[in-house]
């Protein structure tokens, strides 16, 4: 007899290539329609637009859009997933789609019908299979509400897996049935009236499993992984498919992943940034750019050096203890702004600090030189720290690296800021309140750049960056 689970597969192996058929011939119908769209007084029989131009795109059509497909899951039937996501990622898939075929196209230098009809055929496409996916979703949750296509669920559960009982219930359309809970008293007491319930202690779970069940949900607190692995092992035995639900999954972020030790797997939580290829790319680009800076911007740096040495007594560039990645204390460089014991002189200063938490910020301070004013005003003050960004001490873009004395005063939560590596500027650098903005604040806008980072992040920063020095309105 073949086994529940194998049915189940092969079911969904089905729907999904019904789906990509369906996709396909979607797509393509899109793009005969963009080209009547744009060209249809050209070609009075509208089979006339079947020619080269028209079927060397479609190959890469039908190419491209069911990879994207199957990067994006977009053919995975889950029970629970919401209209939201279909159209989000339905247009981000008619983005990519379109985009690959104009680099194609171009880099290629294939006929085809031009530009314009490419961005009419993403839009149709786009809608046409969202709306066709969104159509299939409702049909079948309206089967479902009938009574068809239904799941039977075996609940193990604790008071932590209530909610879970109850969301299930409730959501008729995702096409669960209660088959029964097992749990303890206060579980028996809140559905015993509704669902057959059973004991924790003493319940037959092979004769409740072999009662046409398809899942098994465990929701409760273990001390030990034995009783998980035991019900593993009774579930696959009897062909029913096992999940584990804990609200400590809730807490888990999306960069969580499974990784291993050689055959033994282990659950993976970061909480800073870990597409390798993307933090590889960011390093390139930290290269590339910082060497363009330092042989552009050296006759630039050598006439500002003549005027540091020319306003003030003392060196040239200003050489500082920071803490980096991870803590790591690196020398951080900078054109010198302050006159020479500044460091002595700011025990003195320390009541006049206009920054609560543990760094100093104060708007009119006397250490400063005439030249080093309009130096941290334009942020070129900064610049000699591409040597640190060249070096691999510090990105262009990152949480500022704070000086070792301050980190001691850090909070627990405000020490993951040291979990990327430092930057030239910041999302707190390019705020626009930055001046009068809390340390409680400006620790949180470094949290919010470890959490949302990406490529495109750091461009928009960099691009904030540049109209603040033109500006000049740093301190």
């Amino acid at each position: 007899m073949e086994r529940i689970d194998e049915k189940l597969s092969n079911r969904a192996k089905f729907v999904r290539t019904i789906l990509m058929i369906v996709t396909v011939a979607l797509t393509i119908f899109s793009y005969f329609l963009a080209i009547y769209i744009h060209h249809g007084s050209a070609y009075p029989d509208p089979l006339a637009i079947l020619n080269r131009g028209f079927f060397v795109t479609a190959v890469f059509i039908v190419i491209y859009w069911p990879a994207i497909d199957t990067w994006l899951n977009l053919n995975e039937v889950y029970r629970s997933r919401s209209y939201g996501y279909i159209i989000l990622f339905h247009i981000i898939e008619g983005v990519i789609g379109v985009v690959a075929l104009l680099f194609t196209i171009t880099i290629l230098g294939l006929p085809n019908f031009g530009r314009n009809v490419l961005l009419t055929f993403g839009g149709i496409s786009t809608i046409l299979c969202m709306l066709a996916k969104i159509f299939f979703y409702v049909i079948l949750r309206r089967f479902r509400k009938q009574g068809y296509n239904i799941k039977s669920v075996v609940f193990v559960c604790d008071r932590g897996g209530h909610s879970l009982v109850e969301l299930i219930a409730r959501r008729e359309e995702w096409g669960y049935n209660i088959k029964a809970i097992i749990g303890g008293r206060q579980t028996i007491e809140r559905f015993g009236r509704r669902y057959p319930t059973f004991p924790i202690d003493n319940a037959d779970l092979d004769n409740i499993l072999t009662q046409d069940v398809d899942e098994l949900i465990y929701a409760r607190k273990y001390d030990s992984s034995q009783e998980i692995e035991r019900l593993i092992d009774q579930c696959a035995d009897l062909g029913v498919t096992f999940r584990l639900y804990s609200p400590f999954l809730n807490r888990i972020s999306s960069n969580t992943q499974l990784r291993y030790f050689d055959t033994n797997a282990v659950v993976t939580v970061s909480n800073t940034p870990s597409n390798y290829v993307g933090l590889l790319v960011k390093r390139i680009i930290d290269i590339l750019f910082s060497l363009a800076v330092i042989v552009v911007g050296f006759p630039v740096f050598v006439i500002i050096a003549l005027l540091i040495k020319l306003d003030s007594r003392g060196p040239v560039f200003f050489r500082q203890k920071r803490s980096g990645l991870k803590g790591r204390i690196f020398g951080v460089y900078k054109f010198r702004t302050m006159v020479v014991n500044a460091e002595q002189l700011k025990a003195k200063l320390m009541e006049k600090n206009e920054m609560d938490g543990p760094a100093f910020k104060m708007a009119n301070d006397p250490r400063i030189t005439r030249l080093g004013r309009w130096l941290r005003q334009t942020g070129i003050d900064e610049f000699p720290q591409f040597l640190n960004v060249l070096i691999g001490d510090m990105s262009i873009v990152g949480p500022r690296p704070p000086i070792p004395s301050e980190v001691e005063q850090y909070e627990r939560w405000q020490r993951r800021r040291l979990a990327m590596k430092p930057g030239i500027t910041c999302l707190w650098q390019v705020a626009p309140n930055r001046n009068s903005i809390s340390f409680d604040e400006w620790m949180r806008l470094d949290m919010e750049y470890i959490d949302n980072w990406s490529l495109s992040l750091d461009v928009v920063i960099v691009m904030k960056t540049i109209r603040a020095m033109v500006r000049a309105d740093g301190k």
